[in-house]
């Protein structure tokens, strides 16, 4: 098979293999094939997702020890306790409990960023939520049937 012939094939053989292999381990990472059954909170909500991924993490401890934690997340607040330089501008993660943000409640905005021409509060509203055991965050451009 001439050269030319192969290098032309390589990416339509490198995108089936994302989209059959590893795009599916991503939208389903970490959950079981129970959690990905099972339904969720919000579920309800949007009818026809355009999106759709279950992606878990088991951690062991009681919920609420986790719970501060989750109620902290944001950009400004605790941070996304993840890759700081690209999430958080190089702002470290918080690795403390802080007190002003354990007070998640129905209509907050979990902030993605502020940045230059970015007005204040833009990511997440939280729709619904029920401490220490889930939150619903919101996107506003998606339909509410409520």
């Amino acid at each position: 098979m001439p050269v030319r012939a192969v290098l032309r094939t390589l990416p339509i053989i490198g995108i089936g293999v994302y989209l059959r292999v590893i795009r599916p381990w991503q939208l389903r990472w970490g959950a079981t094939d129970d959690e990905l059954r099972r339904a969720m909170p919000g579920d309800e909500l949007v009818t026809r997702p355009t999106f759709n991924a279950t992606r878990a993490v088991t951690v062991q401890a009681p919920p609420s020890l986790i719970w501060p934690w989750i109620a902290q997340i944001g950009f400004g607040k605790a941070g996304w306790y993840s890759y700081d330089l690209l999430d958080n501008f190089g702002q470290p993660s918080a690795t403390r409990i802080i007190a002003d943000f354990q007070h998640l409640q129905a209509g907050d905005v979990v902030p993605f960023y502020r940045g230059i021409g970015a007005p204040e509060g833009v990511g997440l509203t939280v729709k619904a939520v029920e401490p220490e055991q889930w939150v619903l965050w919101w996107d506003d451009r998606t339909q509410d049937t409520t």
